[in-house]
């Protein structure tokens, strides 16, 4: 009796080709993409982004530049009357020595000067100074005047006058070519915005027009309120 025939041998196991990793390839690649979409959008964005905070930082030195700096207090200022404070502190020049401060020709002590009362309502001034002086051994007369108010005060010298005054920078000069009752010759001049006027009487027009430029000495208005 014969060998049985042995067993075919087994077939070979299948080889596979199919790649293990290809998933995860698949998401990195996906999440690859993801990154460079957000890159993408932040590079676009960027821009956009620093040049609204630039035009943002402008804007607001700007407006921090245009408000004011409430805490820094006003400088002093010595003024007229020598007391020291704050400009806007300052007072208007009044009285005998504030008329002294603005017309500094005015001596008040001058035994030539004497005060003026006046009783009519249009004419009221607080304080009114009339000189008796002389110039070239003739007479003259200078009257140094704080008047009401400016408006009152122009206003009245309007009617006296019979006519608008003449600019001459910061103030006004009122005059007349004919003689006055008493056969004088007479010129105002008037602060434009301040309450002060010095008038000046003469025989003659010439006489007069040279005692205003000899006699009389007005501060420039800028400088009423303060020293320096």
């Amino acid at each position: 009796m014969s060998d049985p025939a042995p067993d075919p041998a087994p077939d070979p196991a299948p080889v596979s080709y199919v790649d293990d990793d290809h998933d995860d390839e698949v998401a990195e690649r996906h999440v690859v993409l993801r990154v460079l979409r957000r890159a993408r959008v932040l590079i676009v964005l960027l821009p956009l982004v620093v040049g609204l905070l630039v035009v943002a930082a402008v804007g607001a030195s700007k407006l921090w530049a245009d408000l004011p700096d409430d805490a820094a207090p006003a400088p002093d200022v010595t003024c007229w009357d020598g007391v020291v404070a704050p400009l806007a502190d300052c007072t208007q020049p009044s009285g005998k020595a504030g008329l002294r401060w603005v017309f500094p020709s005015f001596r008040p002590d001058d035994a030539r000067c004497t005060a003026v009362e006046r009783r009519e309502r249009d004419q009221a001034r607080p304080v009114e100074f009339r000189c008796d002086l002389r110039l070239d051994q003739r007479p003259v007369t200078v009257t140094y005047t704080v008047r009401t108010s400016v408006t009152a005060g122009l206003a009245f010298l309007r009617r006296t006058y019979g006519a608008d005054p003449v600019a001459d920078g910061e103030q006004l000069v009122f005059s007349s070519e004919k003689p006055q009752a008493d056969g004088t010759y007479r010129v105002t001049v008037a602060y434009a915005e301040q309450p002060y006027s010095v008038t000046v009487q003469a025989p003659e027009p010439g006489l007069r027009d040279t005692a205003l430029d000899e006699l009389v000495e007005l501060r420039p208005a800028a400088r009423l309120l303060t020293r320096g």
